[in-house]
């Protein structure tokens, strides 16, 4: 009888246990970005650059941390968010913009770049399988009909606001020299774009040119054709326009 009972009891909690971890998947799963960032307003005002300025200014304010250095839109869609920028490129991986410790990190520039001056801007993010993650949305750039929705996205700053469209979209598993920020000559650089354009997993509607400014946006894949390797990270190319 003893037993019996101890063998129910312990059935009860094993019960609650997964329970409660089911019940915490389940939320983090289910809640949005809305608790990482808070509102903030769009700008459409790209001829007068009084305001720019003002908009970083009330970011760092809101999240109470000046490294703030621009805002980041993907058009049409609701996905806003503070682009950070630290003296390293470790510090926003287990960050968020708050500064405060957090496993799921920040939208943030690479450490070496400015983001008013350079020609080569590069962003990163985490993304996840499992939990709600700030990069997560450039997941659906897997799709060719959702690039064609949303090939635009703008990145103000306190002296700019500037329009980008994608021209490429791949994942990296063994070649990372799209880290490099500074190129030796106009022709490396050039064959640095086209490199990048020609790996496109499907053709874009945008050329490039060896003048053009751009931006990579990183995160990790999760595309399944990629799940065996040790080093996947989804790349997607913009040029300004």
């Amino acid at each position: 009888m003893k037993c019996r009972k101890k063998i129910i009891i312990i059935l009860i909690l094993s019960i609650g246990i997964l329970i409660s971890i089911l019940t915490y998947f389940f939320i983090i799963n289910k809640q949005d970005d809305s608790y990482l960032y808070v509102n903030i307003e769009r700008n459409n005002n790209v001829t007068n650059p009084e305001d720019y300025k003002g908009i970083i200014d009330k970011a760092k304010s809101d999240y109470g941390n000046d490294d703030v250095v621009g805002i980041f839109e993907i058009l049409n869609t609701d996905f806003i968010v503070p682009i950070m920028q630290s003296d390293d490129n470790d510090y926003y991986l287990n960050h968020d913009a708050y500064g405060k410790e957090n496993f799921m990190g920040a939208i943030f520039l690479d450490y070496r770049n400015d983001i008013n001056l350079d020609k080569k801007l590069l962003i990163f993010g985490h993304n996840s399988a499992n939990v709600v993650m700030p990069f997560d949305i450039l997941e659906n750039y897997y799709e060719e009909d959702y690039y064609r929705e949303h090939k635009y996205i703008e990145i103000t700053t306190d002296l700019f606001k500037k329009k980008y469209e994608i021209f490429s979209v791949y994942v990296e598993v063994q070649d990372f020299s799209y880290m490099r920020i500074i190129y030796n000559s106009d022709d490396e650089y050039w064959e640095h774009l086209q490199t990048l354009k020609e790996r496109s997993m499907y053709e874009t509607d945008a050329s490039i040119s060896r003048d053009d400014e751009i931006v990579i946006l990183q995160t990790c894949s999760e595309h399944p054709d990629y799940r065996n390797y040790e080093d996947k990270y989804l790349l997607i190319a913009l040029k300004k326009i």
